[in-house]
């Protein structure tokens, strides 16, 4: 990550929860990458075929794990991705706040790559 670059997440929740365990912080952030993984490549499958009780399914699952790394840019766009595949819209909106979580992801998982290096 360059020196410019500001990280997207706040482990603060896992720092509380932790005890102060690294060994924990570490574990969980491992889960949550292969959880944003999982969804990234679950959403641009979904979306391509119109699957929206897919895309709502994932979207509900990575929404806590959003939450609780606080990566506030995605807070309310998950939960609109969420609102409008339950709805089944067809609308740009959703494809592009699906292309928006899966970018925005992208740079988080490289982010919390380097902090577990």
């Amino acid at each position: 990550m360059d020196q410019g670059q500001k990280k997207l997440y706040n482990l603060v929740n896992l720092e509380e929860i932790s005890g102060g365990s690294q060994e924990f912080i570490n574990e969980m952030i491992k889960l949550f990458i292969s959880q944003a993984e999982i969804t990234i490549d679950g959403f641009n499958r979904a979306i391509n075929k119109k699957d929206y009780a897919t895309i709502r399914d994932l979207a509900h699952q990575i929404k806590p794990s959003i939450d609780n790394i606080k990566i506030t840019t995605l807070m309310p766009i998950i939960r609109e991705v969420e609102r409008l595949a339950e709805t089944e819209s067809t609308s740009e909106n959703l494809a592009l706040n699906i292309v928006t979580v899966n970018s925005e992801l992208e740079i988080v998982i490289q982010q919390l790559q380097m902090e577990l290096n």
